[in-house]
């Protein structure tokens, strides 16, 4: 099924088989014997990430168990991230404007970077990971009883939608790349959280979840090509300019999307969300 909630479905089975689908195709992912390591990790750290938001999502009900599962997921996700890093920096590199002698001699670099973690060493990573998702599942049956209402999401939704606007904020005035980073990672929850919702109006939720997946898409960008500059250093110019001109634009980008997705104070779009879920669920 979808990821998302269905209209006659209770939200506590809704939510739990949410939980059990992205863990069952996270483990198929890792273990995918045919597919390149890379691509398995790529995948499978997508749906970490869409499970680690539902668990945000229910941040409140959830009470102590929210710690457990927020940690596992997140600490699960890191241990699989440098290797999908070292290839995100190499497909920053690919988009940018520059002569390819440059383009050339920089991304030699960055493939000798990244072969210097052997194929081996993931590939135990990967293993590592794979065999601990199953004790992932087993751990739904300690969650307590979730509300089957609005109320079950209803902090979460709020919580998602007013960090990523206070992050927004001080991205935009501090302009600073870490600020950028963290209001990415705000947006992605969010942008999880609509897909979650968009059954309860489609008209609406689909647009404003490919609204939130471009502004994920130019933050991802921005943070990637700050990567990129820690790695290279001080050279060479042409291509720090490059990456500096690239982020001004992904910057406006950012700003205009936005401002959009953020135009409403969190009271008013909360309130609109629990109208919509209301409407749908009576219907």
């Amino acid at each position: 099924m979808a990821y998302a909630f269905e209209r006659d479905e209770p939200a506590p089975e809704a939510i739990a088989r949410i939980m059990r689908e992205q863990i069952a195709r996270a483990r198929k992912q890792l273990t995918d014997a045919k597919a390149p390591v890379e691509k398995r990790v790529h995948d499978a750290r997508k749906r970490f990430k869409e499970t680690r938001a539902v668990v945000r999502l229910v941040r409140e009900p959830l009470g102590a168990q929210f710690a457990v599962e927020n940690a596992w997921w997140r600490d699960a996700g890191r241990d699989l991230a440098s290797a999908r890093d070292a290839e995100a920096v190499i497909e920053a590199l690919d988009k940018l404007e520059l002569p390819p002698a440059v383009t050339r001699r920089t991304r030699k670099r960055l493939e000798s970077r990244r072969d210097a973690t052997s194929a081996k060493e993931i590939e135990a990573r990967v293993a590592k990971i794979a065999a601990l998702v199953a004790g992932a599942e087993a751990r739904l049956a300690r969650w307590p009883t979730l509300p089957d209402s609005f109320d079950a999401i209803v902090d979460g939704l709020a919580r998602t939608y007013r960090d990523g606007r206070r992050a927004m904020k001080t991205a935009r005035v501090e302009q600073a790349a870490s600020d950028y980073h963290e209001w990415r990672k705000r947006v992605k929850d969010h942008w999880y959280h609509a897909q979650l919702l968009q059954h309860v109006w489609p008209d609406v939720m689909k647009v404003y979840a490919g609204q939130l997946a471009s502004l994920s898409r130019a933050l991802g960008d921005h943070h990637d090509l700050d990567v990129l500059r820690g790695i290279v250093g001080s050279s060479p110019r042409k291509l720090l300019d490059a990456i500096d001109a690239r982020q001004v634009e992904l910057e406006a980008r950012a700003a205009e999307l936005g401002a959009r997705v953020y135009a409403e104070r969190p009271r008013t779009w909360l309130a609109r969300m629990r109208n919509y879920w209301n409407a749908w669920r009576a219907t």
